[in-house]
């Protein structure tokens, strides 16, 4: 199956504050002196470096059947039958929308970065946001 679309968006914020907290959690954690603090504050720190891989960036791929996304290496993947999709438009999600895979009233989110995604309104009425830093792009691959 080819690929008539294919992007990954590198997660800009991502690999800025997620690897930040991860350092300051260290830090405090080495220089806090109650040792029963330490397990937590280095355990928060191993969370955080093992989210910036998970959600390091975004693929979209889209086929003549299908689109399909990941996070990073792509542990957890994602597919949607092109055939159940009825409309698709750019949006701009609020920044308080998050980042991540999140659940918002009325849709389902899925972004590493920035504010552009792509919504798709499925025939089943459930909405889902796709995050990308090519919008134009994506929605012309998708109602093509």
């Amino acid at each position: 199956m080819t690929s008539r679309y294919h992007h990954t968006q590198i997660g800009t914020l991502m690999l800025l504050v997620l690897p930040v907290s991860a350092v300051v959690c260290a830090a405090v954690g080495y220089l806090d002196p109650p040792a029963p603090n330490r397990p937590v504050l280095w355990g928060l720190a191993i969370m955080f470096v093992i989210l910036t891989g998970l959600f390091s960036s975004l693929t979209v791929d889209v086929t003549e059947d299908e689109v399909r996304w990941h996070f990073g290496p792509g542990l957890q993947r994602y597919r949607l039958a092109r055939r159940d999709i009825a409309s698709v438009r750019p949006v701009r999600n609020s920044w308080l929308g998050g980042f991540g895979v999140r659940r918002r009233p009325g849709y389902r989110l899925y972004n590493v970065s920035g504010l552009d995604a792509v919504e798709l309104t499925l025939k089943s009425g459930e909405v889902r946001r796709l995050g990308t830093d090519d919008p134009q792009g994506l929605a012309a691959a998708l109602q093509a």
